[in-house]
C-alpha cells in the first residue's frame, strides 16, 4: 500500500501508537494507585511519537511486519517519557506539554520514582524480548543519564563555534536513544551485524539533528556564527544517514527513512 511519503505515514501510524500505548498501561503497571495511574497516563500522552515511528519504520524497511515492532516502538516511548519526568525535575520545569510537569502535582518524589518505575518496566519488557533487545534499551537509559549528567556539570552549555561539548551531550541524550530505536527496529526484522550497525547509525545520526534544529528553533537569536556552525552539523549528519542507508534494501519504507532527518528538522523548527 502507498503510504505517500514520512509525513502520511506519521499521520496513520501515530494514531496506533497512542492507542496501544494506553492498552498496554494496564498490562504493564497492575496494582498502581488511581492517583499514580492518572499521572502515568499524562506523562506518556500527546508525544510526538518520533523514535517509536522509527522503530517501526526501519522494521518495515528491513522486512518485518508492525506488529513485530510494536513492543519495541513502545518501551522506546517510555523512555522517552520518564526522561522528561527527570528532566523536568531536574531543570525546575514547571509545564510539559501545555500541563502541570509531573513534579508539580505528585510531589518531586513520587514523580521520579514512578520515572524509574517506567524506566525499570521497559527494559523489563525488552528484556522477555530477548537478550540483545534489553541490552540495547538498558544501554541507551545508561548513556542518556551520562549525558544528562555531563549537562549539569556545565558540559552541555550552548558552544562557541568549535566546541565538541555541545555534540557529545546531544548524541549522548539524544542520539543514543535514537540508535537505540533504530536498533530495536532492526533487531525485530532479524537484521545481521551489518545492518544493526547501519540502522544504529542513521538513528544516531537523526537524533542528533533533531536536537539540533529543536535547539535553534528555541533560540532564533542565536550568534550568526553560532546558527551557521550548527546548520553546518546539520547537512553533515544527513549525509551521514543518508550513508547509512546504503545497507538498506531500497524500497518504499528505507525512501521514507531518507525524508526523516529533513522532515524532523521541519517539525522542530
Amino acid at each position: 500500500m502507498a503510504l505517500n511519503g514520512f509525513a502520511a505515514y506519521r499521520g496513520r501510524l501515530k494514531p496506533r501508537i497512542d492507542a496501544e500505548l494506553k492498552l498496554r498501561l494496564g498490562e504493564w503497571f497492575p496494582g498502581l494507585p488511581e492517583v499514580h495511574r492518572q499521572a502515568l497516563h499524562e506523562i506518556l500522552a500527546e508525544g510526538k511519537r518520533i523514535r517509536a515511528l522509527l522503530t517501526c519504520l526501519v522494521a518495515e524497511a528491513l522486512g518485518a511486519r508492525l506488529e513485530q515492532a510494536l513492543p519495541a516502538a513502545l518501551a522506546v516511548e517510555m523512555i522517552q517519557a520518564a526522561s522528561l519526568v527527570h528532566d523536568d525535575f531536574v531543570d525546575g520545569d514547571t509545564v510539559r506539554r501545555g500541563r502541570p510537569a509531573a513534579w508539580t502535582k505528585l510531589s518531586p518524589r513520587r514523580a521520579v520514582l514512578l520515572a524509574d518505575l517506567v524506566f525499570a518496566t521497559a527494559i523489563e519488557t525488552m528484556a522477555r524480548a530477548g537478550r540483545r533487545e534489553g541490552e540495547t534499551l538498558a544501554h541507551a537509559i545508561a548513556t542518556m543519564a551520562q549525558g544528562a549528567l555531563q549537562e549539569a556539570l556545565g558540559a552541555g552549555e550552548r558552544p562557541r563555534p568549535g566546541r565538541d561539548a555541545y555534540r557529545r551531550v546531544i548524541h549522548l541524550k539524544t542520539g543514543s536513544l535514537f540508535a537505540a530505536a533504530a536498533s530495536l527496529g532492526a533487531l525485530a526484522a532479524g537484521a545481521d551485524e551489518r545492518t544493526l550497525e547501519a540502522a544504529a547509525q542513521f538513528g544516531a545520526c537523526t537524533g542528533a539533528l533533531y536536537q539540533i534544529a529543536d535547539d535553534l528553533a528555541d533560540d532564533p537569536k542565536a550568534a550568526p556564527a553560532l546558527r551557521g556552525c550548527m546548520e553546518e552539523e546539520t547537512a553533515a549528519l544527513v549525509e551521514q544517514a543518508r550513508c547509512a542507508l546504503t545497507e538498506f534494501p531500497d524500497n518504499e519504507c528505507t525512501r521514507m527513512l531518507a525524508e526523516m532527518p529533513r522532515e524532523l528538522a521541519r517539525i522542530a523548527s
